[in-house]
């Protein structure tokens, strides 16, 4: 391998990821876009010493069972090809279920993604209109209080700071959340303590039997701290 240049110039790849593909960890996406990226052959920018590496970094890793419209990656590279070439290099070498949306040499860090938009589907037959304002009220308390996963184990810790936007309607048969999130690396917020607000206060999800009730959670929008899109 020689690498002519030693200054690196990164590029910003957004992806789509759903369908199977939710159900890959965040360590096989990043196993799995590695070889998609050397398939590619782009001019790939390593690490120095005994054992040279890419630098790829990802924004926010996604949990497992979430898909997503809108996932970031940056990729340093050796040389400055044009993003459509890049693009078209990446997308010959992925799945239907995940395929780039666009490429750009950005301006700005990933560490500027500060807030995220999801959409979350919860179906059942026993969920109808009343459930609605119960639900709304709900993620409307000035205090959410939850058992969640910290640094140093499990806390009850008040998750409404992390909630921009939280809001419920009703279409048959389905409850349907939108919410912004927190995506700081230090205040991370999982879409599934929604849900878990949700089951554990308003009843929804009792029926263990996943044929009759279950949820989905998509991923669609990325916000820098003033709410602005992140790009």
């Amino acid at each position: 391998m020689v690498q002519v240049n030693n200054t690196p110039i990164t590029v910003r790849v957004k992806f789509f990821k759903k369908g199977n593909l939710q159900y890959i960890s965040h360590l096989d996406l990043v196993r799995t876009m590695m070889k998609i990226i050397v398939r590619a052959k782009l001019p790939l920018w390593y690490t120095e010493g005994f054992n040279p590496k890419p630098k790829i970094t990802f924004a926010a890793p996604l949990s497992i069972g979430t898909e997503s419209m809108c996932e970031f990656m940056d990729v340093r590279l050796t040389e400055r090809i044009s993003e459509d070439e890049i693009m078209q290099r990446l997308n010959e070498n992925m799945t239907h279920e995940m395929q780039v949306t666009q490429v750009y040499y950005p301006e700005n860090k990933l560490t500027e993604l500060s807030w995220l938009e999801y959409k979350i589907e919860i179906n059942s037959s026993d969920i109808n209109e009343e459930l609605f304002e119960p639900c709304q009220k709900t993620l409307s308390l000035p205090k959410l209080v939850v058992n969640k996963k910290t640094k140093s184990g499990e806390a009850m810790v008040d998750i409404k700071p992390l909630i921009q936007k939280a809001e419920v309607e009703y279409s048959q048969n389905r409850l349907i959340v939108s919410c912004v999130l927190s995506a700081n690396s230090s205040s991370f917020l999982n879409p599934e303590y929604i849900v878990k607000v949700l089951k554990e206060k308003c009843g929804i999800l009792k029926n263990s039997d996943l044929t009759e009730e279950w949820y989905s959670i998509l991923r669609i929008n990325a916000y820098r701290a003033d709410m602005s899109k992140f790009s």
